[in-house]
């Protein structure tokens, strides 16, 4: 999984966030400052009530890659997944099948879960980018639980073949339940976490 963090203490993360001197240099940093800084900007939008678009989705994109690619393109080339039996469309396809995955999320008739779900899977399917899609979907993921009053989820690596057991799922049958599952496992956790640390340090919390 394309993850820049997962491996890095947290104490790392926190000074490379903060813009403070770290062991951690290169690439690496760059990738963690573009990642902490992208999720800032997607939780603002968010909160302000923004509408999901394939520009705004294209400005994620940039927001992620731009020390390394020029992000916020969509591929001109075709590509396989390693891994997945699933061949994403054509790059000559993307346009239209962008403009018809914000037409089917703006009038999306399941739940909130069920929409951050589909919001997911759908960047996850088309793969509209060379890289960094991963990344850029589990952002529009939480910018969609943000926006609907949920917090913020992330894939730990226990999870990580549930995840793409269920992004498979999705890809080859269609089918949303697998990933709408793992996402409400994920919030459940989440909130059991947060409450848990206001028990511990709000006074007269319980």
């Amino acid at each position: 999984m394309e993850n820049p963090l997962k491996e890095l203490p947290l104490e790392e993360v926190v000074s490379i966030a903060k813009g403070l001197a770290t062991r951690i240099d290169g690439d690496v940093r760059r990738n963690v400052y573009n990642h902490y800084q992208t999720f800032q900007m997607v939780a603002e939008e968010a909160k302000n009530n923004r509408a999901l678009t394939s520009e705004f989705i294209k400005d994620i994109h940039e927001s992620l890659m731009g020390s390394f690619m020029q992000g916020g393109l969509y591929r001109n080339v075709d590509i396989r997944i390693q891994g997945s039996s699933h061949i994403p469309p054509s790059y000559l396809k993307i346009y239209d099948r962008m403009e018809r995955f914000m037409f089917e999320a703006e009038h999306f008739s399941g739940s909130a879960l069920g929409l951050a779900a589909f919001s997911h899977l759908q960047i996850a399917k088309i793969h509209p980018f060379l890289d960094g899609n991963g990344r850029t979907a589990r952002l529009v993921l939480n910018f969609q639980l943000i926006k609907h009053g949920y917090l913020p989820v992330s894939i730990p690596v226990k999870k990580q073949k549930e995840y793409f057991n269920a992004l498979e799922e999705y890809k080859v049958n269609k089918n949303i339940q697998a990933f709408v599952d793992l996402i409400t496992e994920l919030l459940e956790k989440e909130y059991d976490r947060l409450i848990f640390l206001i028990k511990k340090f709000v006074p007269d919390a319980s």
